[in-house]
């Protein structure tokens, strides 16, 4: 910068002395007759022009040319040596752009902060949804003389889509429910809440399983968004009578385990929520002591540790873990079930809901 300053000095004495020049000839010219003064001046501003601009172009090349900066290319047969010219006008041009930098940084780091602020008062309201949803799911499930029950909820983002619930439509019967609502996160959340509200009321006036998808479905069509629809089984279990009533609308089977075997149960019909006055067949089935009622949603059996689509946790081995631990208590064997799910992930996060319940006939 000090060499700089030196060049625009030698620039500003320069113009004085071609500006003095001028003024001195024009001022010979009107007050003298005589030319010799004229020729005189110029011979003076020719002696001192010319040094000056030899000495102006020794200073450039002396302060300016020599500014190089080396740049080394390496190519397979040899180097190459190229070199960039630095002068005042490319020192200039870079401290713009270093200004117009700061002033872009200043600008980001303003939005930042408003997009932090958002991001944590969205994770705020989220924590409060997950617990305004965990009101809605049952904290305590049936646990009498006749059964003992447990669940497991996990949701895949801080709010989900699955649920369950139950009632007690008497002393000796228990409505129990578990649904899979399509989409994850807030819009899957709060259509729960509003499913929530259907089966409860619904359930006032309970008459079979079938009629009661018939129902509901058609309640939901008029409330649901387009494009969305549920899958759900509802189950009647008769703990005098020792007789389980289910529906299944398109939700995964329902897993019967006795003491040498393990089934499935899928009788229904359709989804709900797209397909007005959809019929739904029931199934009564005669239960046993020790017997366990298992249901679940996909998100446990389609859960994967790869980009493969093949390589599911699956049914099959879902089946053998509660075959396996079918002797323990309900509890346990819900354990059993989330540690082995967790192992075949390798304790990764799953890509969806994890939803399962069971209960065990005393």
């Amino acid at each position: 910068m000090k060499d700089e300053r030196i060049l625009m000095f030698l620039k500003f004495i320069s113009v004085v002395f071609l500006v003095l020049f001028i003024l001195l000839n024009i001022a010979s010219i009107s007050y003298y007759e005589n030319k010799f003064i004229f020729i005189l001046l110029f011979i003076l501003f020719i002696l001192f022009f010319i040094p000056s601009f030899i000495l102006y172009k020794y200073l450039t090349k002396t302060y300016l040319i020599k500014d190089y900066k080396e740049i080394e290319e390496k190519t397979s047969d040899g180097k190459i040596y190229r070199f960039s010219k630095i002068n005042s006008s490319t020192i200039n041009d870079y401290q713009k752009a270093i200004i117009d930098l700061k002033e872009k940084n200043s600008y980001i780091l303003g939005r930042y902060d408003v997009l932090d602020n958002i991001k944590k008062q969205y994770k705020r309201d989220m924590k409060k949804a997950r617990k305004l949803q965990e009101y809605m799911i049952p904290n305590k499930m049936p646990n009498n003389n006749y059964i003992t029950s447990a669940s497991l909820y996990k949701p895949f983002e801080v709010i989900g889509g699955d649920f369950f619930d139950y009632v007690n439509i008497d002393n000796n019967r228990i409505l129990f429910i578990m649904s899979d609502i399509s989409g994850h996160g807030v819009e899957a959340a709060i259509i729960t809440a509003m499913f929530k509200t259907a089966f409860r009321n619904l359930a006032s006036s309970f008459k079979s399983v079938s009629s009661f998808l018939y129902d509901i479905n058609n309640y939901l069509l008029q409330i649901l968004p387009i494009n969305y629809y549920l899958t759900m089984i509802i189950a009647e279990i008769d703990l005098k009578n020792k007789k389980l009533t289910y529906s299944n609308a398109s939700h995964t089977p329902m897993l019967l385990v006795r003491e040498n075997s393990i089934k499935e149960f899928s009788k229904g019909g359709t989804i709900i929520g797209l397909f007005p006055k959809a019929k739904y067949e029931e199934e009564t089935l005669d239960i046993e002591t020790n017997d366990i009622l298992f249901f679940y949603t996909d998100g446990v059996t389609e859960a994967s540790k790869s980009k493969n689509k093949y390589d599911l946790y699956g049914i099959d081995r879902l089946k053998k873990v509660l075959y396996d631990n079918r002797n323990d208590k309900i509890e346990k064997i819900m354990e059993s079930i989330e540690k082995d799910f967790y192992e075949y992930l390798s304790y990764m996060a799953p890509d969806d809901d994890f939803t399962i319940a069971a209960f065990k006939l005393k």
